[in-house]
């Protein structure tokens, strides 16, 4: 599906649990944000198939979340392309480090848990070592503004594209059915940080364009329904 020229929905993800996308550059190739839940490797590839064989040679990972890097290998494997993440995510994202979980006296339990329903339930395997680590405000050959957003994870990042507006955030927040809300306690090890990060995101000027890892897009009224919900995070 495509939300604004140049940017796609992938079509199809496992469930609706999660989205990934796919940005066409000027360049004529194209550059994957995400790779979704291990089920979702075979569904990226054919779209990017539909949208021009051979022009995908870059992903970009915004976090280590299982269903964001679920079928980065097989993807990687079968393009070719080049693996991007922030530099604190790296470990995580090559299977080094287990993901830490949200503040809880069942913390380990649910981190131990995590790990084992994702490599022996749903047949994850660690992507090969990252080829490129970005930080905060780096500029990419996309033409996307790395902002960094830890709290749900430390090294998450999301992705803005000033000249048109548009804003990838990843599970910084997410979209669903009541509206705006914060990523999941149980996964966010640091909530007021995470609630930094949206105000963060809040400041940035000329958004028109919001693309959530979980959730419908917002393409009217972006900015102002970003910065409202920023503003009532000190009553959460």
């Amino acid at each position: 599906m495509q939300i604004a020229p140049g940017l796609h929905l992938v079509d199809g993800m496992e469930k609706g649990i999660v989205h990934a996308y796919v940005w066409e550059r000027p360049d004529g190739k194209l550059t994957l944000i995400d790779a979704g839940m291990p089920g979702d490797a075979a569904k990226i590839l054919a779209f990017v198939q539909r949208l021009g064989p051979g022009r995908l040679d870059r992903i970009i990972v915004t976090h280590g979340d299982i269903d964001h890097i679920g079928g980065l290998a097989a993807v990687q494997a079968a393009s070719g392309a080049r693996v991007i993440c922030h530099a604190v995510e790296k470990a995580v994202v090559e299977g080094r480090q287990r993901r830490v979980m949200g503040q809880s006296l069942l913390r380990r339990a649910y981190g131990w848990a995590f790990d084992s329903v994702t490599r022996l339930f749903l047949s994850y395997r660690p992507m090969t070592p990252v080829d490129e680590l970005v930080l905060d405000k780096q500029v990419l050959v996309e033409g996307f503004q790395v902002v960094h957003v830890p709290g749900h994870t430390a090294g998450q990042i999301a992705l803005f594209q000033p000249q048109r507006g548009i804003l990838l955030v990843a599970d910084a927040l997410n979209n669903r059915s009541r509206g705006l809300g914060l990523p999941p306690a149980i996964a966010t090890p640091r909530m007021d940080i995470a609630k930094d990060s949206i105000r963060k995101l809040a400041a940035l000027k000329g958004v028109q364009i919001i693309c959530f890892g979980h959730g419908a897009p917002i393409v009217q009224n972006a900015a102002e329904r970003l910065s409202a919900f920023a503003a009532s995070l000190d009553e959460k």
